[in-house]
């Protein structure tokens, strides 16, 4: 897989995508796979001899038929609210989301075609409780809770993992809320997503 060179403190710019990514040439071939997809890839999901592999034989077919619109001329790719869904066999799905690239976007050489994102479901982990602490002005605790909220979780299930009574989690959850100006649970979830 060809990656960037390091030169000093610069990064591959596919890194700074915050997704699992693959660039595509216009024969379908893999040009760049950044740390985050290399880091995801496994039996389901693979690069092999520079292709994008799939197990799955339905999502294999939709894969093959875009990369053949690459090879013979404009290439439709699979909207975004359709993406295609590999399945694996022992963990959860992944989405891949097709993104064609405008001829002045093409890097890092002119055959670059489309950015493959790669989705995989399952649990995350909630933002940095150090980030949400500097941004928000909360406490160390409030910005642990703010972590475990912003995943999804209840402040009930949040007290058991954080080892502190449900009383505490309600009356931190509280202050989280007066000082994100937030009034409601999934509205603190959107507003915590964005960091």
């Amino acid at each position: 897989m060809a990656r960037a060179p390091a030169c000093g403190q610069t990064t591959d710019p596919l890194d700074a995508v915050r997704l699992p990514a693959v660039l595509l040439d216009l024969y379908g071939a893999v040009v760049r796979v950044n740390a985050a997809a290399e880091a995801l890839f496994d039996d389901d999901v693979s690069v092999r001899q520079r292709r994008l592999c799939v197990r799955d034989a339905e999502s294999r077919a939709r894969l093959r038929a875009y990369v053949e619109q690459l090879e013979h001329g404009p290439a439709r790719p699979p909207s975004s609210d359709d993406p295609i869904v590999v399945t694996r066999q022992e963990r959860l799905p992944v989405l891949i989301r097709v993104w064609p690239l405008e001829a002045s976007c093409r890097w890092p050489s002119p055959d670059v075609r489309a950015l493959l994102t790669l989705a995989p479901l399952g649990p995350r982990p909630g933002p940095p409780p150090a980030s949400l602490a500097r941004i928000f002005s909360l406490t160390p605790s409030e910005s642990k809770l703010a972590s475990i909220i912003a995943r999804g979780a209840g402040p009930d299930a949040a007290a058991l993992e954080l080892n502190i009574s449900r009383e505490t989690a309600r009356n931190q959850l509280k202050s989280i809320f007066a000082k994100t100006a937030t009034h409601r649970q999934g509205e603190l979830v959107a507003l915590l997503l964005q960091v």
